[in-house]
């Protein structure tokens, strides 16, 4: 069963305090000292699995550069070892929502722990995958759906709960610019 979510013209009042609490929280996103991002170009004819929980992108209509992308629980969230760790409990398997050019949304979290030096405690971190939709681009005669790509660090008291997440963050404008530090991706299989 699919959920798709469209944004309200007053976002917060709609909103559940737990919502607004992750709303807050994914507003105060800390970002690595060296902001990085990479742009990823997505074939609009490609058959299901894109980025990170995206497994499905559909344009709205000809006329229009929106899309409704449908993101799948079992490929949201990584631990430390860099595997997806399945939904088990999860009501909701999937979740629609659309998206606008240049508006940004969560795609994946990541759970994993970190050390400053090699005898120190381990610090637990969450870190989030953050995506702003650039919209569509043709190359040599293939459309692709173009994403900017950027990591950012939850405070620990934020679970990364599907779709939660990503349903607040469409009420968040992250701040990602375009540096490409990493350049770009085109037609990556995700799998």
């Amino acid at each position: 069963m699919s959920i798709v979510y469209m944004s309200s013209f007053d976002k917060l009042s709609e909103q559940t305090p737990n919502n607004i609490f992750i709303i807050n929280s994914l507003n105060d996103i800390k970002y690595g000292e060296f902001r990085d991002n990479d742009t990823h170009y997505e074939r609009a004819d490609s058959e299901r699995k894109y980025y990170r929980a995206m497994t499905d992108i559909q344009l709205v209509d000809k006329d229009s550069s929106s899309i409704i992308i449908t993101f799948d629980s079992d490929y949201f969230q990584k631990n430390r070892n860099g595997e997806y760790m399945k939904s088990q409990s999860q009501q909701e398997s999937e979740f629609a929502a659309m998206i606008n050019e240049n508006e940004t949304f969560v795609a994946g979290c990541n759970a994993f722990s970190l050390h400053d030096e090699p005898d120190a405690e381990r610090i637990p971190v969450k870190q989030i995958h953050v995506l702003r939709y650039e919209g569509i681009t043709e190359k040599e005669e293939i459309q692709y759906y173009g994403f900017t790509h950027e990591a950012g660090y939850l405070p620990n008291n934020i679970e990364c709960k599907f779709p939660e997440i990503i349903q607040s963050s469409l009420d968040v404008d992250f701040d990602i610019s375009e540096t490409n530090f990493y350049g770009d991706v085109w037609d990556h299989n995700w799998g």
